[in-house]
């Protein structure tokens, strides 16, 4: 890489290649800096880096079940969750009854609707198994609200609804409070792990002043992120609003936060998610918490009456089942953003098309990473061309510039106008060797959170040793193999470092084996491809014999 100088616009006295020592430390310099400041911010201070000022959750000032502060002096288990007081007579409503499920079964999807606001409990994706083999579940903290349970607003108790199974996939649910009366009608398509909902209220009540529903899940311990390396498997709140996009990961801390006029509410974790994808003419308002003691956390949505003479309907559709970007955009665009790519969308979208193009190909995820490192490579290999000439055209004019330097030592003005006026007579670019490697960050950047956070690599049996992409290798084979690659481009490329620095940058390698451990290992197959493609790289650039990329002499 060439190494800007203040007072010297090059100095490029020897050979480069893209993945050479000083591009490998400037990447992990970069990569560093970038994720190990954005993750130690946001875990340590969510709300802080999204302007939002949390309210202590603490045994005097619990959560309430519709996200409010609930009363001090009550106490009740589970999410301590107790509602807000609203103008409405107590007596209008139901006596607890008996919690009654209707049961809904299908290959993909499994769960029991709750006559208790129609909720939804032991949710499970039949296709997908966890870690420890069992068939993945939504799992629910032991609290009194359930996933999509309808509530009145301002009311703890959940609506007590006489469930009517119309089919296999059309539920109807039917409530009455005083003068109200409310329908809720549920159609599943589980081959898209799809709930379209449906709720009516018609009734003639001034007290009335609108309806809830939740997401719940329990929160699970994944471990600490380090600072070199985030944390991939997570869970997080994600939010679509009609003013911003925003996404909270839950860390150690209890907290709450709340958005307005929201489009599509999200909690999950890395590979799966429930959400509310929100068409109703009235916008809702969403508030999350976290209590850890209860090991639970909540997004609470409330629709409030707009006008007391119109009619009160709701319209939104529930999804819960894994984060397949190719599926999340068969339902709806908006409903994909909950993958989150990062800065790069654009490239990380493409990039998973290309990804899951090679595995139609082949049917084996490991060999389409392959199929792809190798595909990138060559998109970026004009980049590395160009740097290479350019840094080749710079060595034949560097005596001249020394001179330059010699001759206008004491002016300093003088020998940069001198040496821009040389550059610019024979056609080279300053920047041509810095320029195309810094092109290529975003598509590394994009790659890093594609590899990192697609479902299709969930548990995907490359061979041999490697039987899931999506954890670290479990025999660090990769992580050395990329360790040994590192070294033998080093040995292979010419320098000019004293020798001292020389067997500095021979620890490269392993730092790079140290940071590459936690790494998904679908993501360091990638890497070490892409490491053997430079060392063949560099190998044809010098194939001139000399033992140098640049000849003495330009022909």
């Amino acid at each position: 890489m060439i190494r800007c100088r203040k007072g010297s616009p090059l100095n490029n006295n020897e050979p480069q290649n893209f993945f050479d020592s000083r591009t490998i430390t400037a990447i992990l310099i970069v990569m560093v800096t970038f994720v190990g400041w954005q993750t130690y911010m946001t875990r340590k201070y969510p709300e802080a880096m999204s302007g939002k000022k949390p309210a202590p959750v603490t045994a005097e000032n619990p959560v309430a079940a519709d996200g409010g502060q609930a009363q001090p002096q009550v106490k009740a288990p589970g999410l301590n969750q107790v509602a807000q007081s609203v103008p409405a007579d107590p007596t209008q409503l139901e006596a607890p009854q008996t919690e009654k499920f209707v049961t809904f079964t299908s290959e993909t999807l499994d769960f029991q609707i709750s006559s208790r606001g129609m909720g939804l409990k032991n949710i499970k994706l039949n296709k997908y198994k966890d870690r420890k083999g069992d068939v993945v579940d939504f799992g629910q903290p032991d609290t009194q609200t359930l996933s999509l349970e309808t509530r009145l607003l301002g009311r703890p108790e959940a609506l007590n609804f006489n469930i009517e199974k119309i089919n296999d996939t059309h539920f109807v649910g039917r409530a009455s409070v005083g003068s109200l009366q409310i329908a809720k009608t549920m159609e599943v398509d589980p081959d898209k792990y799809l709930i379209q909902y449906k709720v009516n209220v018609t009734g003639d009540d001034d007290r009335f002043v609108g309806l809830t529903t939740s997401l719940t899940e329990e929160v699970h311990p994944f471990g600490e992120s380090s600072f070199i390396m985030p944390l991939f498997e997570k869970q997080e709140f994600y939010l679509h609003t009609a003013e911003t996009d925003e996404r909270l990961i839950i860390d150690e801390e209890d907290n709450q936060s709340s958005w307005s006029k929201v489009k599509l509410a999200t909690l999950g974790s890395q590979y799966f998610t429930q959400a509310i994808l929100d068409r109703s003419a009235i916008m809702p308002e969403a508030k999350g918490s976290v209590d850890h003691k209860a090991r639970s956390a909540a997004l609470n949505l409330q629709y409030s009456v707009l006008n007391k003479g119109a009619a009160f309907d709701l319209d939104y559709m529930a999804f819960v089942g894994p984060k397949s970007h190719s599926l999340l955009v068969s339902i709806n665009e908006d409903l994909a953003k909950v993958v989150d790519f990062g800065w790069f969308n654009w490239i990380g979208r493409q990039i998973l098309a290309m990804l899951n193009w090679f595995h139609g190909l082949v049917g084996n995820w490991g060999v389409a990473v392959i199929l792809l490192t190798i595909c990138v490579r060559f998109m970026v290999l004009p980049f590395n061309v160009y740097s290479y000439k350019s840094m080749k055209a710079m060595q034949v004019i560097q005596p001249q510039i020394q001179a330059l330097r010699d001759r206008y030592k004491d002016d300093q003005a003088k020998q940069q106008q001198e040496i821009m006026a040389l550059m610019k007579e024979n056609r080279v670019n300053p920047l041509g060797g810095c320029l195309p490697v810094l092109l290529q960050f975003p598509i590394w950047l994009a790659l890093y959170q594609v590899l990192g956070n697609s479902i299709e690599l969930y548990q995907a049996d490359f061979g041999l040793w490697i039987h899931d992409l999506s954890l670290k290798d479990p025999f660090y084979i990769l992580p050395v193999l990329m360790g040994v690659t590192m070294f033998i481009q080093q040995k292979i490329t010419p320098t000019t470092m004293d020798p001292a620095q020389a067997k500095v940058m021979l620890f490269m390698p392993l730092i790079f084996i140290v940071f590459m451990f936690p790494l998904p290992s679908g993501l360091t197959l990638y890497m070490w491809v892409g490491a053997i493609f430079s060392v063949l790289q560099q190998l044809y650039f010098m194939r001139d014999g000399s033992g140098s990329l640049f000849p003495s002499r330009v022909k």
